[in-house]
């Protein structure tokens, strides 16, 4: 349920204390920015939910979050688009096919995100993700 609810915001704080995480949803980035910097109340949400382990890699694109525990911040995911293309390939049957396909790159870390219609992957590192391209596509991209 806290998943689901974190891939559906803007940007969020998410505190996290013993077994419960409290969220404070935003409309953008900004405002959570602006609550951090003047204390404006001006979260579009909050919840309480069971703590559970999160991946940020399939939230929204900007989407910032920021984690928090006994009110320390930890650490903050955001994922960013860097590239989108289309590969043509053929099939099994000889026939052309296509597959779109989108990077982002993570603010806060060397990750990097491949999403298509097909797959969602976590790479920890640029050369991971260029060797999972030149192995199952045999694409090279400049970033």
């Amino acid at each position: 349920m806290l998943q689901e609810r974190v891939n559906q915001l803007k940007s969020a704080i998410l505190e996290i204390d013993d077994k419960k995480v409290r969220v404070w949803g935003f409309l953008r980035e900004d405002m959570l920015l602006m609550h951090l910097d003047k204390g404006l109340k001006c979260w579009s949400s909050q919840g309480l939910y069971e703590y559970q382990d999160l991946e940020f890699h399939n939230c929204k694109n900007n989407a910032l979050f920021i984690i928090k525990k006994e009110g320390k911040e930890i650490s903050r995911h955001q994922y960013k688009s860097v590239y989108k293309d289309t590969i043509k390939m053929k099939n099994e049957h000889g026939k052309t096919t296509s597959l779109t396909f989108t990077i982002r790159k993570s603010s806060y870390s060397a990750h990097y995100h491949f999403n298509s219609e097909k797959d969602s992957i976590l790479f920890e590192n640029k050369e991971k993700l260029d060797q999972y391209l030149l192995d199952k596509y045999s694409y090279r991209w400049e970033s």
